[in-house]
C-alpha cells in the first residue's frame, strides 16, 4: 500500500484493517498470485445483474 516512516503499511486486497511491517519482512507477491483475487472479483461482478 505504501512506504513511510521506515516501515511498509499493507493491507488485505479484499479491503480491511491496515498494518504495518518492517521492509526487512516482506517480498513482493509474484504477478500471477496478486491478479488472480483480482480477476475471480471482476469475474464475479460481469456476470451480477444490473
Amino acid at each position: 500500500m505504501a512506504f513511510a516512516y521506515g516501515e511498509v503499511w499493507l493491507r488485505p486486497l479484499e479491503g480491511g484493517l491496515e498494518w504495518t511491517a518492517s521492509p526487512d519482512d516482506v517480498e513482493p507477491v509474484p504477478l500471477s498470485e496478486s491478479l488472480s483475487p483480482l480477476v475471480a472479483e471482476a469475474n464475479r461482478r460481469s456476470v451480477e445483474p444490473l
